[in-house]
């Protein structure tokens, strides 16, 4: 059966009337094609903050994943001003050797703040991308990011003008910037990342990248952030979330069970979505004393491996 393609604008304006027991053919009229068959699993380091690079690398191989996400953010062990062209050249090499897919590097810039920071902030994109072709040319990695601030009204215009100076990077460095709604930041919603790219002309290195649990506990259901996503997306990230003293914690996937991860998968995938969904543990979780990171990437692979075949979900690299 054929279907015709949705376009944004009738996705975002629909998505408030969208039950949450959506038909998987609604996802099928928005799939693109897409080069590949399946959908890679990986692991960000973000977890492993005191993993050198190269352990990382050799231990998220070891555990199954398809691939890494490697956090450059200032305050890491492996952000971008630390990684000497020689741990790059060696990282470079390990990924190609261990079969590991480079599908993301993590990010954090801040565009709300002030001028100057924001200054300081598109030079470290500039860096962030050459890293990115560094480490992967032939395929360099999504740039994921959070945008802080607080009040998206007070926010959307300065944010839509700051990342229009994002886009032009991305697109001059040919690597895509991935902006993700966060609980709490000014932009927490997908319609509101889906508002900002259509306003700057759907640049194709400007896309959204996806985590359910800042989603949600806000009458969001699950298969309507990923139908007003699916357009916009360029990578997914998954942890659990409960509400304790009517605030959100994050946990390890499937220790709270209020995800579906089977579901997230198939629709993802009937979607037309063939990136990557990527373990991020946040740090509500790893700064706790009893924390130990192989656990955590051994836990979290079970889980998210068991979902997708469970689903039906070929696995790439």
């Amino acid at each position: 059966m054929c279907h015709s393609k949705l376009t944004r604008r009738q996705i975002i304006a629909g998505a408030g009337a969208i039950a949450s027991n959506l038909s998987l053919d609604t996802f099928a009229t928005i799939a693109e094609e897409k080069t590949g068959d399946g959908i890679a699993l990986t692991f960000s380091t973000y977890g492993l903050p005191e993993y050198p690079l190269a352990k990382a690398i050799d231990e998220i191989a070891d555990t199954g994943y398809d691939g890494i996400e490697i956090c450059v953010a200032p305050n890491s062990l492996t952000a971008t001003d630390k990684l000497t062209p020689d741990e790059r050249r060696k990282a470079r090499q390990q990924l190609q050797e261990r079969g590991l897919r480079l599908g993301s590097l993590m990010s954090h810039l801040q565009p709300l703040g002030s001028a100057k920071q924001h200054a300081r902030d598109t030079e470290r994109l500039k860096n962030d991308c050459e890293l990115a072709h560094e480490l992967s040319p032939n395929n360099p990695p999504v740039i994921q990011t959070v945008l802080g601030g607080k009040n998206w009204d007070e926010s959307k215009q300065k944010c839509r003008d700051r990342l229009a100076d994002w886009a032009t990077i991305a697109a001059e460095h040919e690597v895509v910037v991935a902006v993700k709604p966060h609980r709490g930041h000014a932009m927490s919603r997908p319609a509101e990342s889906a508002w900002v790219i259509e306003q700057l002309g759907s640049p194709k290195h400007l896309r959204m990248w996806y985590d359910y649990s800042h989603f949600i506990f806000r009458d969001m259901p699950l298969p309507q952030t990923i139908l007003v996503s699916l357009p916009i997306l360029a990578g997914v990230a998954v942890k659990d979330a409960i509400e304790q003293d009517g605030k959100v914690r994050f946990l390890l996937p499937g220790a709270a069970g209020t995800i579906d991860y089977p579901q997230l998968c198939k629709l993802l995938y009937d979607g037309g979505f063939r990136d990557a969904i990527c373990i991020e543990v946040s740090s509500q979780v790893w700064k706790q004393p009893d924390y130990d990171a192989r656990q955590a990437m051994q836990k979290s692979y079970r889980v998210l491996s068991s979902a997708m075949t469970k689903a039906s979900v070929p696995r790439s690299r």
